[in-house]
């Protein structure tokens, strides 16, 4: 794990930074999201007006905008704010405390390049970090994000640099359990500003602001890096001929690639074409149409690949499992990953992290809401035989066949002949 307080940060100029932040409730995550949207700049006249003047700002109105939020105080829904500063564009997901909505959570951080969570200084758990604190690092761990711990409220515990070295030192045995490679940890005041976007009034800290630490940050590879992966959306009629409208997901595509159609199925792809001109290439991000040299049964949920691409019928999954209904055994759930969809069962259940101490729960039949568990997964049809440690479409989700509720969210790390 890297060292906490580098004192030069080397700003990553002309990227987007997608960041996501989480905390348990009244941690005072909304007031340090207002706190970098008012300091770096980013608010209309208006709401800047509207916050008051002297040291009471409202600044979690800037961001429980929901009426049911403000009701009870607390976040309910994944909000994305804007903002940027002159080294970087910034977007942020905001996702709830309360552990009734840990899916959100999982939503923000499956598009998100590093995570920033915070912690209350002033309200530790019996001297412990709390329980949500551990899941919110549990799940970045199993999204592979990096994190920034943001230790808030250090002004009412007086700036105390043993306690935050406490938290710290809390925080990474927390890391070391879950194997977290990078860990930032700043103290701030979000209610003051103190080392959010300027610099604090603790001579003990000499370590970079939070934002400085988000300038730093280098997005993920990005995803015209990967193999292709291209999910059809729609099968469009071109005379005698077909074309296969989507998104290129991941990767880059040109006429004459070698393409793989499915798990026994190849084909070459004969052109490109966007809003009916061809094109020389396309990388992902576009939306686009192709067209093969061989016609190809190919509907919706198809994908067109590069030819290395493999697929199978039986995974091992980190499963982070979000229905308040515990799983059934032996129950046949819907699987979708991308834009496909096939029956699904979990076949066993190899352990569940205990989130107190992140050992592993053997002899576990059926998982329970916010259980985060290595789970063995069959399919009745294929799919890409993707790990989501090398590209995002080793993701998937499972939903109720007859509720259509989100059961899971799965992230493929082994596969099986």
């Amino acid at each position: 794990m890297d060292g906490a307080f580098a004192k030069t940060i080397a700003p990553w100029t002309g990227q987007q930074v997608r960041f996501t932040t989480a905390g348990s409730v009244d941690d005072g995550k909304s007031t340090l999201i207002g706190r970098i949207l008012l300091d770096a700049g980013a608010l209309m006249r208006d709401q800047r007006a509207a916050l008051g003047d002297g040291e009471d700002l409202d600044l979690a109105a800037l961001t429980d905008g929901l009426e049911a939020e403000r009701a009870q105080g607390i976040t309910i829904d994944v909000a994305y704010r804007y903002f940027a500063t002159p080294n970087a564009n910034f977007v942020i997901a905001d996702a709830p405390g309360h552990e009734q909505y840990t899916r959100n959570m999982v939503t923000a951080a499956s598009a998100s390049d590093i995570a920033v969570l915070v912690v209350d200084a002033s309200r530790l758990d019996n001297g412990a970090l709390k329980p949500q604190t551990r899941r919110h690092a549990a799940i970045a761990a199993l999204m592979g994000l990096d994190v920034i711990v943001a230790v808030n409220k250090m002004d009412l515990v007086g700036w105390s640099q043993p306690l935050f070295d406490d938290i710290s030192a809390a925080f990474r045995d927390i890391a070391d359990a879950l194997d977290l490679k990078h860990v930032d940890i700043v103290p701030v005041s979000a209610k003051r500003g103190d080392n959010v976007v300027h610099r604090g009034t603790a001579g003990w800290y000499e370590g970079p602001t939070l934002i400085e630490l988000l300038e730093g940050v280098r997005p993920q590879a990005t995803r015209a890096d990967g193999p292709l992966r291209f999910p059809i959306q729609v099968v469009l009629r071109d005379g005698d001929g077909r074309l296969y409208a989507g998104r290129i997901e991941s990767g880059a595509v040109r006429p004459g690639d070698e393409v793989r159609t499915g798990p026994h199925a190849s084909s070459t792809v004969k052109s490109v074409r966007n809003a009916g001109k061809a094109m020389a290439f396309a990388e992902a991000g576009a939306s686009i149409a192709i067209e093969l040299d061989d016609e190809r049964d190919l509907t919706a949920g198809d994908v067109i690949a590069d030819p290395a691409v493999r697929y199978t019928s039986q995974v091992v999954a980190d499963l982070c499992w979000l229905d308040e209904w515990a799983s059934t055994p032996g129950r046949r759930y819907r699987l979708r990953q991308g834009s496909k969809e096939t029956q699904a069962r979990i076949e066993d259940i190899q352990f569940v992290r205990n989130i107190s101490d992140f050992t592993r729960r053997t002899g576990v039949t059926a998982l329970n809401m916010n259980d985060i568990a290595s789970v063995r997964v069959s399919t009745r049809d294929p799919i890409l035989a993707d790990l989501f440690a090398d590209a995002s479409s080793g993701a998937f989700v499972l939903f109720d066949p007859d509720t259509n509720q989100t059961c899971a969210a799965g992230m493929i790390r082994q596969v099986r002949a």
